[in-house]
């Protein structure tokens, strides 16, 4: 094998392993905070919208005072939300919670509405 063919042969495998590294979740590629924003605001609003029993839905507002922490091996997403529930009539009220999530911030771990 000519070294032309054997850098190639390198250089090919190593794209291979970053790409199997990055989709393991150990890199973090561009977007990755959207779609974790994304799952945040999807989780609270179908969380907070099964708590609902009038017809109201929920908007996502904000989130604050969050952070990442272990907890038994794991990564939880700590933060405190604030969301809408909008009547029939259009008339919203403001809840807060403070949410626990997994680490990709689709399932909510605890709720505890302040």
């Amino acid at each position: 094998m000519g070294k032309n063919k054997f850098i190639k042969v390198i250089g090919i495998i190593v794209v291979v392993l970053l790409v199997l590294y990055a989709q393991a979740g150990h890199i973090n590629l561009p977007g990755h905070g959207n779609r974790e924003q994304k799952n945040l605001q999807e989780a609270v609003v179908n969380y907070a919208a099964s708590q609902l029993t009038n017809d109201e839905t929920v908007e996502f507002g904000t989130k604050y005072n969050s952070n990442n922490y272990k907890e038994n091996g794991e990564v939880r997403y700590s933060a405190t939300v604030e969301y809408y529930v909008v009547a029939k009539d259009g008339s919203k009220v403001k809840h807060t919670a403070q949410v626990v999530t997994n680490e990709d911030k689709d399932k909510i771990i605890d709720w505890k509405e302040k």
